[in-house]
């Protein structure tokens, strides 16, 4: 973070029996940040970091947890090789297909506009540890400025792959929420809305009524069947006609979305965790996490202070799959009861569907 000049990928190895030595020196041979990890090859690992003004820098070896890395750089588009933030993961047989989504820098990080968008996702895609790239910093249809303004850091993820299926979440507060699946190992996508905004193409410069929105911290896994699973926090926002956001940090609720599910419309309050007029949340279908009413009096009682992590009350949701489609979610609930004299902390929670997501 800051300056720091030895920031980088910090790196330790588990045998099964120890952990190595606390790291002392990154992994990258230049300064990096936001690393990805993943398995890599037959028994090797691949590490994908942002430089900054240069590009991805790739670190991968054939054997984890010893050995040399090497390295290797992906620049963002010609003349916006400035990419940060990528996510990355291996899929594929061996792991052999490497797969990273940047964003290119917005005018708001020192970028410029690229192909129309102010902070453009791009993907990359290569079956060889990035020494090749069959698709390099491509816009993918659905993406693209005919169907946004721009897009901002880490509201994008990628579910663990299963075979040749990936995909991967978009989704914050100022735009719709959609899922990219790949039925053929990541050489195509095609795109599902789960939610729509109700300002399309928003770009900060006029006031806005005040919208449920997911909050930016989702996350996506794909079933034993290759059915996409997401769960998403709930926050509202609005904006006014100076440019300036707001946000409602004891907004709360946890939703879930499955592909046999239809996607939630521009409502404003589409996605109310409250059941005003217009909510298409439904406790137990697709509403499943709330913070917890624990002394049991009847309402939520905090402390005046509270962690500004602009997300809603309950959020940072994680969805695993078990091996008879069993779901398990864990997020993150600011919790009462739970504190330090000054502000409550988060405490973890979690629920489980036996059956696919029919009920919890």
């Amino acid at each position: 973070v800051g300056g720091f000049t030895d920031r980088g990928a910090g790196y330790n190895y588990f045998d099964g029996s120890e952990w190595g030595e606390p790291p002392s020196e990154r992994v990258e041979d230049e300064r990096c940040g936001w690393p990805s990890y993943a398995p890599w090859g037959e028994n090797g690992e691949i590490i994908v970091s942002h430089t900054g003004a240069d590009g991805n820098k790739i670190s991968k070896r054939t054997e984890k947890g010893s050995g040399d890395w090497e390295y290797s750089l992906l620049p963002g588009p010609p003349g916006h090789e400035y990419v940060i933030w990528n996510r990355s993961i291996t899929s594929g047989i061996d792991h052999s297909r490497l797969h990273v989504i940047s964003l290119t820098a917005p005018t708001a990080y020192a970028g410029t506009v690229y192909e129309g968008l102010d902070g453009a996702l791009v993907y990359s895609y290569s079956d060889d540890g990035g020494d090749t790239w069959e698709m390099e910093n491509e816009l993918l249809d659905g993406m693209t400025a005919d169907d946004y303004f721009g897009f901002n850091s880490d509201n994008y993820t990628w579910a663990e792959p299963r075979g040749d299926v990936v995909a991967f979440i978009v989704g914050a507060e100022w735009h719709d929420m959609f899922l990219m699946k790949s039925t053929d190992g990541g050489m195509t996508f095609e795109k599902t809305l789960i939610w729509e905004h109700p300002y399309p193409l928003f770009d900060f410069t006029y006031a806005t009524d005040t919208v449920y929105c997911n909050d930016g911290a989702h996350h996506v896994a794909i079933d034993n069947d290759g059915k996409v699973h997401v769960v998403f926090g709930i926050n509202r926002s609005y904006a006014d006609d100076a440019g300036a956001t707001f946000w409602f940090p004891f907004v709360d609720g946890v939703g879930y979305w499955n592909e046999d599910m239809p996607a939630f419309s521009d409502d404003i309050n589409a996605l109310s965790p409250y059941g005003d007029p217009g909510s298409e949340m439904v406790e137990d279908y697709n509403l499943i996490g709330w913070s917890q009413d624990v002394d049991g009096d009847g309402e939520l009682t905090f402390l005046e202070e509270y962690g500004t992590y602009y997300l809603g009350l309950s959020s940072m949701p994680q969805i695993v799959i078990g091996q008879n489609n069993d779901l398990y979610v864990v997020w993150s609930s600011m919790t009462e009861t739970y504190d330090n004299g000054l502000m409550n902390y988060r405490h973890i929670w979690a629920r489980m569907s036996p059956n696919g997501g029919a009920f919890w």
